[in-house]
């Protein structure tokens, strides 16, 4: 399994140092040497092994989103909190209020 346009040991990618795929690739050097350039360590192993970096770059990309969900989540939780605290600090029965929030969490 190899990722579009990473080429094969049969039909390898033409690149500049510009073009690199972000997984294993083969190449030809330019003294006509075909070389793999293995990014995933199951090619650093084996050069015939199956390639892992569709999976491993699959895997990155659903952290990286689920890394921007968290934050966005936890932004709301944050402007969320801080309007509440802003209400309970304005309203005449804070104390009271307080209190009663430390009796409940055990503080």
């Amino acid at each position: 399994m190899t990722a579009s346009g990473t080429g094969t040991r049969d039909n390898p990618v033409a690149t500049t140092p510009d073009t690199l795929p972000r997984g294993c690739f083969w190449f030809t050097d330019p003294d006509g040497t075909l070389c793999l350039a293995p990014a995933c360590m199951a090619r650093i192993q084996d050069p015939d092994a199956e390639c892992l970096c569709d999976t491993l770059t699959t895997r990155y990309g659903r952290l990286v989103e689920k890394l921007r969900d968290l934050k966005e989540r936890q932004q709301y939780a944050n402007t969320w909190w801080q309007a509440l605290r802003a209400a309970v600090d304005a309203h005449p029965d804070r104390q009271a209020i307080l209190a009663d929030i430390r009796r409940r969490t055990g503080r």
